[in-house]
């Protein structure tokens, strides 16, 4: 197609598009104004306007009312992966990601955990709680919970910067069969707003995973709630039969 055939809105699209690519727009990064970008490519406002609006709504920018538009982060659904191994796919397509420990205690369970994991109400437990960034962007806050009878050596690990679910297979050879998984939308709220660095009411993601050792006795229970701005989750199935 001659390029003069091609609407002028569609080439700005593609070189703003183009602009991200390669790193000229980074993420969060505020674009230029639709004013400003209007005079570089020598069109009308509305001509602009319309090649951001397809991109807003393609996810590539995003608008804050008031402070402009923004370059958004990469969406991670692009990504093909497992719940298992999600970071490690992350990282497997270059994205830097990090750890925080927020909180790792010894306590007594409560009436929820001592159901959960299937233990005495008040019999000790570990409850660790971790925030995990990708490109320095925190995506999703975790809790742990497991009896502390099952792994006391858990509290002295570096769980900032190690997996733990590859530390009770692999140095406390606890054995894991079976993992039972509850997905959910939901509105992040309060403090977890907060440590997500979103707006209370945000959409997300709530994880709920129970994990079972010998006997499909329950070892440990994960509860995860990842930011629903980022990307979306992807299930693999095996062919039915």
């Amino acid at each position: 197609m001659e390029e003069s055939f091609v609407p002028k809105y569609y080439r700005i699209k593609e070189e703003i598009r183009r602009r991200i690519a390669s790193g000229q727009y980074s993420a969060f990064q505020r674009i230029p104004s639709e004013t400003e970008l209007a005079q570089e490519f020598n069109v009308s406002r509305g001509t602009v306007e319309r090649a951001i609006r397809l991109l807003v709504r393609e996810g590539i920018l995003f608008r804050e009312q008031g402070k402009g538009t923004f370059v958004a982060f990469p969406r991670l659904d692009e990504i093909s992966f497992r719940l298992s191994d999600f970071w490690e796919e992350a990282r497997k397509a270059g994205h830097k990601t990090r750890t925080r420990l927020l909180k790792v205690e010894k306590r007594p369970a409560d009436e929820l955990s001592a159901s959960r994991l299937e233990i005495a109400l008040g019999a000790p437990i570990i409850e660790i709680e971790r925030l995990s960034y990708i490109d320095d962007v925190p995506i999703a806050y975790e809790f742990r919970r497991l009896s502390y009878e099952l792994c006391p050596g858990l509290l002295e690990e570096d769980l900032e910067n190690s997996s733990i679910h590859l530390l009770l297979i692999d140095k406390y050879r606890i054995p894991l069969l079976k993992a039972v998984y509850t997905i959910e939308a939901i509105a992040i709220e309060g403090e977890i707003a907060s440590l997500l660095e979103v707006a209370p009411g945000t959409p997300g993601f709530l994880v709920d995973r129970l994990t079972y050792t010998k006997g499909l006795k329950p070892a440990v229970w994960f509860h995860q709630i990842y930011r629903g701005d980022r990307y979306r989750f992807t299930a693999e199935l095996a062919p039915f039969t």
